[in-house]
């Protein structure tokens, strides 16, 4: 699916932020505001302020790219990072990449797993390896995401980043021979789990015995745990 027409983005109005600091930005967001900075290409950095309410719909919907209204003149950025709090809940910050049209941009596009693999009806299971991938394209032209069809995977087969089917003009900047996703057997997933937590194990051990050794014998005399001074 390509990204949205200019007339179906969001549209966020901002509004020009004098002050910094944590202090403004925790009475901004308890005003229902959110900080946010616009940069990139020859506008130079602009700190502003938008709407909590619809940046949340704008950035939960998947979109990339929004245009952003400052002093009644739009951007079109690209959404390139947003900062929540600890609980990953609320929005604190946003960072709007000013684009050009004709010039790629990096992104980072979720991918959507399509079918059930043969792999499965013989007692297999699928393991997801990555679940997005960065790729190279024009801003107007990235995809929502980019939808795998594993139908055809069966038992022990793998799915590399080569195989995933990309838009004309993108680019893909992850190694061809990378792991996207294979079907495995159960008993192979509890012998990687058994494998892990055995290795763990050592130290656990290895330490205990440090301690046991370094611990004075039991029912030993106490003047034995330290050396007795020289006569002289």
């Amino acid at each position: 699916m390509v990204a949205a027409t200019e007339k179906q983005r969001h549209i966020l109005q901002a509004e020009i932020r004098e002050g910094r600091g944590s202090r403004q930005s925790q009475a901004l967001r308890a005003g229902g505001k959110v900080p946010a900075v616009i940069y990139g290409l020859k506008g130079g950095t602009v700190a502003v302020t938008l709407d909590a309410p619809r940046a949340e719909i704008a950035i939960h919907s998947g979109a990339h790219l929004v245009d952003v209204s400052v002093n009644g003149q739009v951007e079109h950025v690209l959404i390139k990072d947003v900062q929540y709090d600890h609980l990953q809940r609320t929005i604190e910050h946003v960072d709007l990449l000013r684009i050009d049209p004709n010039q790629r941009v990096k992104v980072k596009i979720p991918l959507d797993f399509r079918g059930t693999p043969k792999g499965t009806k013989q007692g297999g299971i699928l393991e997801v390896q990555i679940a997005e991938v960065e790729m190279e394209v024009l801003p107007l032209e990235i995809p929502d995401v980019l939808r795998v069809n594993v139908e055809n995977l069966d038992m022990h087969e793998i799915l590399h980043a080569k195989d995933i089917p990309l838009p004309a003009g993108t680019k893909l900047l992850h190694p061809a021979d990378q792991i996207i996703a294979q079907v495995r057997t159960v008993k192979e997933e509890v012998a990687v789990v058994a494998t892990e937590a055995a290795a763990t194990e050592p130290e656990v051990i290895g330490k205990k015995a440090e301690e046991d050794a370094e611990a004075p014998a039991a029912g030993a005399p106490a003047a034995a745990a330290s050396k007795a001074p020289a006569k002289k």
